[in-house]
């Protein structure tokens, strides 16, 4: 019942935000015309056939078109639109309407900018609404100080590099102040200028020349951003450089673990970490302390705090615990890549999160790099059925316990692998040579500690989100449009991503509001560029003829029309085609997300999952 609430809440949003947007751009179009007297025949949402509507007193067909990719309003006595809006309804013979009255320049303009026009108001009144209510961040997002400087970055499942920041020398505590001569105050900016790059060294090789504070020095250094995969199916891959924002380190201690036995409680402010060996460093970040902690091992470490105002310490005697469950492994090569497939023990529902529930199938664990043949056969969640050793019969092993004992380890061996992916359908796959193992992890230093939540509300003026939105928009056309930037087409975002980003925010009304502003400006930018068929092309033409004091030829008009609207559809369906990819990709990351829980033992899970070691009068702490 509650996955049907939660869905029908998503389609709601999606309807009532996404489709509201694309309504408010077409019904500034609509009362434009209107109200400068011109002939509307047709007001849709989505193009192509109709699924439903009506005709109103005013003449109009209102209706809800087949494809959900944006919406018109017909008004042939602006431009021949046939092969997206279809044949004017008024059209005689020769395929032209004869115009209800003289079209001025004013008409046109005023006509083609109402969308965008409409556009701004709508996401003015939503910024206004956000500035009353505050918007959705979290911590650390609203400074440029560095929490953690990763030693490793994944670029792809199984693939690791060293964390490019670090091996420029940034540090935990520095404070970015531009990138690439383009000022950050914040880490959203700083995340976002590097993803958007467009600058390369002689070699070819991303960089990005980062200015930072560290004390009272101002320095300067290259980093070099690596590609990470954020999608396995449709191949997105962003420039990273391994940097997290600060945060304020507000504990949450469990019961009966090592902080609360040395005193920890919840509301404290966790300020530096001593190890044995006397190291002390000022904690910036929750993953900062935890390589704190797994370096330091079990040896005791003293912890300076802040709680109600005094400063205090503590000593944190950390546990040995092996929190990640064993796993097998089939490692196989392909065209001489050496891959490897990890398998845990899970429940046959995957839904079913019980530290009781018993794990009586292998499944797939974490995803194959997108470059892999195999990486959409074996997504995470796929069930391993069965295993056939040449010249032997089926084995079905269910445990990674039985694995180790069914298959010989170490060796190669030719085999045939039964699958049953996470849609239900039935797969098989065979390799010519592949070794079987398994894989366990040394016990870490565990604190038994959390954060309370990071999440936090801010005030932002209508403008400073108009900015925003409008700073996203502008660099990624320019990230599109040079060469040098590794954004292109594919990465743009279709119906089905911008449904499955409001499904996924939908449970929170101040995220969509802050998505649909940065939509509605989006929406307002793109339909203004001076590219045929949309309406700042429409506008770009009409201004073109008002220079000439005489009008371009209708043969050419209508050429270009043609030419570009065939572009589009083509553009569209590239789009469409990368955005369903991706779409299915989110579905195989969801897989993985739920996947991630059994790679850790019961037993880790139990103490993670403890309460809080928290007495009713206690407070958190001010951030």
């Amino acid at each position: 019942m509650l996955a049907f609430t939660e869905s029908l809440r998503g389609f709601a949003v999606i309807v009532l935000f996404f489709g509201g947007s694309i309504f408010v751009h077409e019904l500034g179009h609509f009362l434009a015309a209107k109200r400068r007297g011109l002939r509307v025949e047709r007001f849709s949402i989505g193009f192509g056939p109709k699924v439903f509507g009506w005709r109103g007193k005013d003449g109009v067909d209102y209706r809800v078109s087949l494809l959900p990719l944006g919406g018109y309003v017909a008004i042939p006595e602006l431009a021949d639109m046939e092969l997206i809006e279809g044949r004017s309804e008024t059209a005689g013979e020769d395929g032209k309407g004869v115009p209800a009255k003289k079209i001025s320049y004013a008409d046109k303009v005023i006509v083609f900018a109402a969308g965008a026009f409409f556009n701004v108001l709508f996401a003015a009144l939503l910024a206004c609404v956000l500035w009353v209510v505050k918007s959705p961040t979290r911590d650390g997002y609203e400074s440029s100080e560095i929490g953690y400087v990763a030693e490793r970055l994944e670029t792809e499942p199984g693939v690791f590099v060293v964390g490019p920041a670090r091996e420029a020398g940034l540090r935990p505590g520095d404070r970015i102040l531009s990138v690439d001569g383009e000022t950050t105050e914040n880490f959203s900016e700083i995340m976002r200028a590097v993803a958007l790059g467009t600058r390369r060294d002689a070699e070819g090789r991303a960089v990005s020349t980062v200015r930072f504070a560290r004390g009272n020095e101002t320095l300067k250094a290259d980093v070099f951003p690596r590609l990470v995969s954020h999608n396995p199916r449709s191949g997105d891959f962003i420039r990273m450089i391994g940097v997290a924002p600060t945060e304020p380190l507000i504990v949450a201690p469990r019961e009966g673990m090592p902080a609360a036995a040395a005193g920890a409680r919840f509301g404290d402010r966790w300020l530096e970490a001593e190890t044995a060996k006397g190291a002390r460093e000022k904690l910036h970040s929750f993953a900062q302390f935890q390589e704190i902690l797994e370096k330091n091992g079990a040896a005791p470490m003293k912890i300076f705090y802040e709680r109600g105002g005094n400063a205090a310490e503590l000593t944190l005697a950390p546990k040995l615990l092996a929190a990640r469950a064993p796993l097998a492994k089939i490692r196989f090569r392909e065209d001489g890549t050496e891959r490897a497939l990890l398998l845990a023990a899970a429940p046959q529902d995957l839904n079913n999160t019980a530290l009781a529930a018993k794990r009586d199938t292998l499944r797939v664990a974490e995803r194959l790099p997108a470059a892999s043949a195999y990486a959409e056969l074996f997504a995470p969640g796929t069930q391993i059925d069965g295993v056939a050793l040449e010249g032997e019969g089926i084995l079905a092993p269910k445990s990674v316990e039985e694995f180790a004992r069914a298959l010989p380890q170490g060796v190669p061996c030719r085999v045939s692998l039964f699958l049953t992916r996470p849609d239900g359908e039935g797969a098989n796959a065979r390799f010519s040579e592949a070794i079987f193992e398994t894989e366990t992890e040394a016990p870490k230093p565990f604190a038994g500690v959390s954060l309370v939540s990071g999440e936090r509300l801010v005030r932002k003026t209508p403008w400073a989100q108009f900015a925003e939105a409008f700073n996203v928009t502008f660099k990624s056309v320019v990230g599109l449009l040079n060469p040098n930037s590794d954004v292109g087409v594919s990465h743009l975002n279709g119906v089905f991503s911008i449904g499955d980003t409001y499904y996924a925010v939908s449970s929170n009304l101040r995220s969509v509001l802050v998505l649909t502003v940065l939509i509605n400006v989006n929406l307002a930018i793109l339909n203004l560029l001076p590219i045929p068929v949309l309406d700042g092309g429409h506008i770009l033409v009409a201004t073109i003829q008002r220079l000439r004091r005489r009008p371009i030829p209708a043969n050419v008009v209508n050429g270009v029309q043609v030419v570009f609207i065939c572009l589009l559809l083509l553009f569209m369906g590239y789009v469409l085609f990368k955005d369903f990819a991706r779409f299915r990709g989110n579905r195989d990351l969801a897989a993985a997300e739920k996947m991630g829980r059994f790679l850790y033992t019961p037993e880790f899970l139990a103490m993670r999952d403890v309460p809080f070691a928290r007495a009713d009068e206690e407070k958190p702490a001010e951030k």
